[in-house]
């Protein structure tokens, strides 16, 4: 018998220095797992959170189907994080400019 839970989100963390500075933190982004949308006639749906700036960002973005909701999370999340992160700031994965999310990660 599995005890382990599912996972309710997918979770990646970032590292963000600003320009100038050798301090790191966390950036925490949080993709909701695809469930339908409450509102009447509405398709999939899937939040977007993320944590580490001033305040915590939270979304919902959807898709006519569960794929397309997760695929339209992940595609927006590098262009969120640019308007979220201060001037001067590099995020990295796993020490590398590349995000991982499947574009083409902008770094701000």
């Amino acid at each position: 018998m599995n005890t382990h839970a599912a996972p309710r989100a997918l979770t990646r963390t970032l590292q963000m220095a600003l320009a100038g500075s050798s301090a790191v933190h966390d950036i925490v982004v949080r993709i909701g797992l695809p469930e339908r949308d409450p509102v009447p006639g509405g398709d999939f749906r899937v939040l977007v959170e993320i944590d580490g700036f001033d305040e915590l960002y939270s979304r919902h973005f959807h898709g006519v189907d569960e794929l397309q909701a997760l695929l339209a999370g992940c595609w927006v999340v590098p262009q969120i994080l640019t308007t979220l992160a201060p001037a001067g700031a590099r995020l990295t994965w796993l020490g590398e400019d590349d995000l991982g999310f499947g574009t083409s990660s902008a770094t701000p």
